[in-house]
């Protein structure tokens, strides 16, 4: 019995271990993506053609998914989403048709970061 509740220990143990290496692995991954896009990427606007907001809570602050299209230095014109988190103040911002800064991958225009200032930041300064 004591050798079968030391495997399941263990199984556990290297469970949790898996489920973390495998997050830090994709946080590196992530944050190379974001370092390359933001040192070599490439500016444009980019339009909003859908908005889908979540509840941030009771925190003033809104989860979106942004659907937008925007055209890329060979004149191809990509449709792209991505999630930001906004101020609650700022949704009229966000709509269908409304304009939107982000930076591209040179070597692979799907990959973008939005130009959203980080609502966080923002409120600490004020």
């Amino acid at each position: 019995m004591k050798i079968v509740m030391n495997l399941l220990v263990v199984a556990v143990v290297a469970f949790f271990a898996y489920i973390l290496i495998s997050l830090y692995i994709r946080d590196v991954k992530n944050k190379k993506i974001k370092d390359d896009i933001t040192s070599n990427g490439v500016d444009t606007v980019g339009e909003i053609t859908q908005s889908y907001g979540r509840s941030g809570g009771n925190s003033g602050f809104i989860n979106v998914t942004l659907s937008f299209k925007y055209e890329v230095d060979n004149g191809e014109v990509i449709n792209n989403s991505a999630d930001a988190v906004i101020n609650s103040m700022d949704v009229q911002k966000y709509q269908p048709g409304e304009k939107i800064n982000l930076r591209y991958s040179r070597t692979e225009p799907k990959k973008v970061i939005l130009d959203i200032p980080n609502p966080l930041l923002r409120r600490k300064k004020g």
